[in-house]
């Protein structure tokens, strides 16, 4: 019976840890969504309000295309992503954006330094690391 009961607690336990690696690495991937989704969509608005950048945000939202299929492929895989949480992280910073925007704090420079940091600094290599 001891037997019995020490095996039911080490089965939870590695159960629990199961999820919470699960639960962990879902988190991780609505982290990666939101920081690819917060310069997707900056470079949309810049390509549409601020033509003087649209070229080189275009060419800079094309540095996150294959991130963005990457990701694609690991939420596919994912049994339980939760997605719509992702699409309320989405709709919230749409949301901020339209509202900055709406005050014209949405400028050139804001546009040329979302470029700036995609063209020559990049993205964050340790935060995407979790789609490698």
């Amino acid at each position: 019976m001891k037997r019995w009961l020490i095996a039911m607690v080490f089965g939870a336990m590695a159960a629990a840890s199961w999820q919470v690696e699960a639960s962990t690495k879902d988190y991780r991937l609505l982290t990666v969504a939101g920081y690819l989704n917060f310069y997707l969509l900056n470079l949309n608005a810049c390509q549409d309000f601020h033509p003087a950048v649209r070229q080189s945000a275009y060419q800079a939202e094309a540095q996150l295309y294959p991130w963005l299929e990457k990701l694609q492929t690991r939420i596919e895989a994912s049994n339980d992503f939760d997605s719509a949480m992702l699409s309320g992280i989405v709709m919230r910073r749409r949301a901020m954006l339209n509202e900055q925007i709406e005050d014209n704090d949405f400028t050139v420079d804001h546009c040329q330094a979302i470029v700036q940091i995609l063209s020559t600094e990049g993205l964050d290599e340790t935060l995407l690391s979790v789609l490698n």
